[in-house]
């Protein structure tokens, strides 16, 4: 027996998979032209970065990295990102997609 109150961000999220999908798309475009492992490591480093609320040393020791790896991180992310990171509404939906773990093209629902 499940409770719903327990999984509504999934259920939320399975609700449209496509919407989800098309916002990632949208959202986290700056990170396409990269390889797939700095991808990776940079969208990472922005989930923390939005969840932590920019507390670099909190960041880095999630990472396990030093701090000075996650500053050059948030550089590149400001570089690719730009003001779009000044936006509440922005930094909003690019933490539900990547919560959502849609981080590699075509960021499809079933996508890794």
């Amino acid at each position: 027996m499940l409770f719903t109150d327990d999984h509504l961000p999934g259920l939320l999220f399975a609700r449209d998979p496509q919407l989800l999908a098309d916002l990632a798309r949208r959202r986290l475009a700056p990170l396409d032209g990269l390889p797939a492992r700095a991808r990776t490591r940079l969208a990472q480093t922005l989930l923390l970065w939005l969840r932590l609320r920019g507390q670099r040393a909190r960041i880095a020791a999630e990472l396990q990295v030093h701090p000075q790896t996650v500053r050059y991180r948030l550089s590149q992310l400001r570089t690719l990102f730009g003001d779009a990171l000044d936006d509440p509404d922005v930094r909003f939906e690019l933490e539900l997609v990547l919560r959502a773990g849609l981080t590699h093209p075509p960021y499809s629902p079933t996508a890794d």
